[in-house]
């Protein structure tokens, strides 16, 4: 049965006037009448009493009119969730994310969206680097925050949020440590951690071309899946290391050294499947326009 239908017979029941409901429905009285007695046969029910003075409803119409009005009532609110839901304000976000690169503005921007969009769910996961190109590559998230070497180079999209640089990490007991500037070159012969190759193929690769841009070829001697791992290995004397400067720790038993020369840049970004039709992803997009970094 058409919906029109009954949201006609509704404004009837509750004008008692065909000649307001006519004018309310914006159609003539005949056609008006004619729906409502095509209603009548399709229901085998006569739903109101006519006479040249007034219109009422019948017991059989008092009922169909609250049917009606709970049916109608539903397919206006589905209605309603749907065109929400295309427009983004209901349904789910799943955001994947190197924690230090984004510690100092994630917080802020999930409480933000959660409060313009509080029909959104929110899924918030922690990855390493490699991880977190294969679920995005696998669907399993949306959006990835990471580095922009470790992202795909076609069916993706995306948007630098800031520039980043490489620092060399030194135990403080080593003789560069306090100094501000290294040369890359004379570190030659130190032992080095590097990101494993399989979970950050992106990073590992930077790391060597740097290393031999600077005229030779790193002893790598351990290697990390996270990079607070390496962290902790450059703490005990196990070798140094080269992440990117959003690493950078408090820790006095650290010191983060920049590396000389220019080719030392990496882009933090926001990287998602430019398929993918999740409307909420646009809607994060636009407020992470409004933030400046």
């Amino acid at each position: 049965m058409d919906i029109r239908l009954m949201k006609e017979f509704i404004c009837l029941a509750e004008q008692l006037n065909f000649s307001k409901a006519a004018s309310r429905l914006y159609v003539s009285q005949s056609v008006l009448s004619r729906h409502i007695a095509n209603l009548e046969k399709i229901l085998g029910v006569q739903l109101f009493i006519r006479d040249t003075q007034s219109v009422q409803l019948t017991a059989a119409g008092e009922f169909v009119r609250d049917e009606f009005a709970a049916v109608v009532a539903k397919y206006d609110e589905a209605i309603r969730k749907i065109n929400q839901m295309l427009s983004g304000i209901v349904g789910e976000l799943r955001v994947g994310f190197l924690e230090r690169a984004v510690k100092i503005f994630l917080p802020d921007l999930i409480t933000q969206f959660r409060s313009m969009y509080p029909n959104v769910s929110l899924q918030l996961d922690q990855y390493n680097m490699g991880a977190l190109a294969q679920a995005l590559k696998r669907e399993e998230i949306d959006i990835a925050f990471s580095l922009l070497f470790d992202q795909p180079e076609k069916g993706y999209s995306s948007k630098t949020l800031y520039r980043d640089s490489l620092a060399i990490v030194l135990p403080k007991n080593h003789p560069f440590a306090g100094k501000k500037v290294i040369s890359l070159a004379d570190l030659a012969h130190e032992p080095f951690i590097f990101a494993g190759k399989g979970e950050s193929p992106g990073m590992f690769k930077r790391v060597i071309e740097l290393c031999m841009a600077n005229g030779f070829s790193p002893n790598i001697i351990k290697q990390y899946s996270f990079p607070e791992n390496a962290l902790l290995m450059v703490k005990t004397g196990l070798g140094i290391a080269i992440l990117s400067r959003h690493m950078e720790s408090t820790d006095s038993d650290l010191w983060f050294g920049s590396i000389e020369g220019d080719n030392t840049k990496i882009d933090v970004v926001i990287t998602w499947k430019t398929a993918n039709t999740n409307p909420a992803i646009q809607l994060f997009l636009k407020l992470l326009d409004s933030i400046t970094f």
